[in-house]
């Protein structure tokens, strides 16, 4: 249950999972994936993306947006980071570890925030 999770063992069990993530669970969430995608970008604009994780759905994006993406696990971030530059993605401003409850950013400063798939590893999802 996400209510017994803490921060630490979210973050080791995603970097215990960071290497083979896009292989086990991309097809099993390509869908909702890409519908959350396309209700981002019917608004557009700056895209926060919280629980970008390995960044699969980043090159999903129209470039026209831009894109900032957070997540609590370091290695999910470094393969993103690699994502971002294996396809050249110039829209994407920044990647950085944050905890989605205690956002480091100033209010207001998205159009839009996308959290595919986050609400299993949010400890206090009611908070």
């Amino acid at each position: 249950m996400a209510g017994d999770l803490d921060k630490r063992t979210i973050s080791r069990a995603y970097a215990y999972w960071a290497p083979v993530y896009d292989l086990v669970f991309g097809a099993v969430f390509e869908r909702g994936r890409r519908a959350a995608i396309e209700a981002a970008e019917r608004i557009g604009g700056r895209i926060l993306e919280v629980g970008v994780g390995t960044g699969i759905s980043l090159p999903d994006y129209t470039r026209g947006n831009r894109l900032v993406g957070v997540d609590l696990s370091a290695p999910m971030l470094r393969k993103a980071q690699a994502r971002v530059a294996e396809h050249g993605l110039t829209n994407v401003d920044a990647l950085a570890v944050m905890d989605a409850a205690r956002l480091a950013l100033p209010d207001q400063s998205f159009d839009v925030v996308v959290a595919q798939y986050v609400i299993t590893a949010v400890p206090h999802p009611e908070a």
